[in-house]
């Protein structure tokens, strides 16, 4: 039977396997070009904020900053005012590969929606954040019982 998780791995499994052939060049791993372009488009972010951005724990984006970083795409930069907190930025290696991945991001929307009609496309959206806040809600309230 066909249901929603399944199908949302199919989907998800099948876009990495998009991206991952387009940018096969970056040195960058599966699910890391995600970090990369949020930072792009919120240079100065924390990691923290990267967290909550991709609804990922902060492990897992620990992890991807410090290849990030290793691969030179991205620098931390201690925050002047909490010494606690780093801020993330492109390098001058990370600027170059950017436009790229947005040509990539962009063409992948294009094939999601290729065979939709305007309509069902913003129905899908409303939808899909319907779900991606219901699940984040039930995620949350399974890690503050962990806490």
């Amino acid at each position: 039977m066909e249901n929603i998780s399944k199908l949302n791995a199919a989907i998800y499994r099948n876009a990495q396997s998009i991206i991952n052939s387009k940018l096969i060049d970056l040195n960058i791993r599966s699910g890391q070009h995600d970090f990369l372009y949020v930072i792009s488009k919120n240079e100065g972010i924390s990691q923290k904020e990267l967290s909550e951005f991709l609804y990922v724990g902060k492990s897992t984006t620990a992890k991807a900053v410090k290849n990030l970083v290793e691969n030179d795409y991205v620098k931390r930069i201690q925050d002047e005012n909490d010494k606690r907190i780093y801020r993330l930025y492109l390098t001058d290696a990370g600027k170059k590969v950017i436009p790229k991945i947005d040509a990539t991001f962009l063409e992948l929307v294009a094939i999601f929606s290729k065979s939709l009609s305007k309509k069902e496309e913003e129905q899908t959206v409303i939808i899909l954040k319907r779900i991606l806040h219901t699940i984040s809600e039930e995620k949350h309230k399974i890690n503050s019982d962990i806490d």
